[in-house]
């Protein structure tokens, strides 16, 4: 129940990422939604869930819109990983803290996909393209990064509460 849940979310940030976010776009950038929700739940329920979480996500972007199948889906599993492991003996509590996370785990994730995509052949100018789509990208993620997480964090403890009592 609580896979399916996720999976559900997910789809359901990816939907609205590709059709609702267009008019929240500012300067051409637009928030990653379903990378943010990725990078929550790793800060929630640690790296290993995070990563399945950014696998899933980013194979969800490959077949539905990449030209490589498996670009998105080993880096955004990677980023999650990497902010889970890094955020696991951090005190999660404050907002500040949650969007710090997102901002770096945001600039890992496009840092990774430009080297990825400039061995690839996809991005001639990569530097060109971080300091003008990555910096605003990252930042805009941060600020929507709060209320995703509060959400995650909802979730997580709804489902505690309700599934996993023992009698």
């Amino acid at each position: 129940m609580r896979t399916l849940a996720y999976v559900f979310a997910l789809v359901a940030l990816l939907l609205v990422q590709t059709t609702i976010s267009n008019f929240f776009c500012i300067y051409g950038v637009k928030p990653d939604l379903p990378l943010i929700f990725a990078l929550c739940m790793a800060m929630v329920k640690g790296e290993k869930a995070g990563a399945l979480t950014g696998f899933l996500n980013g194979f969800l972007e490959d077949v539905l819109f990449g030209r490589f199948l498996g670009l998105n889906t080993i880096i955004k599993s990677v980023t999650s990983y990497i902010v889970g492991y890094g955020s696991r003996n951090i005190y999660k509590g404050p907002v500040i803290i949650t969007m710090a996370l997102t901002f770096v785990g945001s600039v890992i994730f496009n840092f990774l996909f430009m080297i990825l995509a400039f061995l690839t052949r996809e991005v001639t100018q990569p530097w060109y393209s971080f300091l003008s789509i990555v910096i605003p990208s990252a930042l805009l993620n941060m600020i929507i990064s709060p209320l995703i997480y509060h959400g995650v964090f909802k979730m997580e403890r709804f489902f505690d509460f309700y599934f996993d009592i023992k009698y």
